[in-house]
C-alpha cells in the first residue's frame, strides 16, 4: 500500500520511521488536542511498541495511522488513516490525521484526508466512515466538512466532548440494498 498525492506519499510504518515517531509524540502541534501523554514514547521499548500496534493494525486490517512525508524532499509531515472505534456497541472505522506544527496551514491535512478516505471506501471498502474534532479545533472540523464528512452528533472520546461527522460512501448503499 502506498498512497499519493499531488505533494504527499502516504505508506505503512517500519520500524526505521522510529525517529519521525518520536518527533511526532514531542511535537506541540500533533499533540495539542490529544489526551496528555498519549503519543508520548517513554523509552526505547515503548516507541517500538507503537510502530509496531500500527503495524500489526495494518497487516490484519489494511489500516492504521499512516506517516505522511512530503514528495518533494521527503519531510515528515505527521499521520492520516484509519483507526476502529466503538460507536454505539458497533466497531466503526475512524479516520484521523494529525500535523506537525511546522506543517499547518498548508492544506496537508485536506490533501492527506480526501485520498485516505477514497482508499477506505474503494480499497477497504467501507460502507462509512467516522471522523471527529474537538470543537475548540475549528480548522480540522473544517477538513471534514470540505471533504464530504456531514455533522452527526456530540459524542465523548477519551473522556473529551468531540464532534462526530460521518461520510457514507457507495458500498453503504450497496449493503442497504442487498437486505
Amino acid at each position: 500500500m502506498h498512497i499519493e498525492t499531488q505533494r504527499l506519499i502516504l505508506r505503512p510504518w517500519t520500524l526505521d520511521d522510529a525517529p519521525h515517531y518520536e518527533a511526532m509524540s514531542k511535537d506541540i502541534g500533533y499533540n495539542c488536542f490529544a489526551s496528555p501523554g498519549y503519543y508520548l514514547a517513554r523509552d526505547q521499548t515503548d516507541l517500538v511498541a507503537k510502530i509496531q500496534q500500527r503495524m500489526t493494525t495494518f497487516a490484519q486490517h489494511g489500516i492504521c495511522k499512516f506517516p505522511i512525508f512530503r514528495k518533494d524532499d521527503g519531510a515528515f509531515v505527521g499521520t492520516c488513516g484509519a483507526d476502529f472505534f466503538d460507536f454505539q456497541g458497533q466497531q466503526e472505522i475512524e479516520m484521523g490525521y494529525r500535523l506537525m506544527l511546522a506543517h499547518w496551514g498548508m492544506g496537508y491535512a485536506t490533501e492527506a484526508a480526501t485520498a485516505m478516505l477514497q482508499y477506505l471506501f474503494q480499497k477497504i471498502e467501507a460502507r462509512s466512515v467516522f471522523g471527529f474534532a474537538v470543537a475548540q479545533n475549528p480548522a480540522s472540523i473544517k477538513v471534514l466538512e470540505k471533504i464530504g464528512f456531514r455533522y452527526r452528533q456530540p459524542i465523548d472520546y477519551a473522556d473529551v466532548q468531540h464532534q462526530l461527522y460521518e461520510a457514507q460512501g457507495k458500498f453503504a448503499f450497496a449493503r442497504n440494498n442487498q437486505s
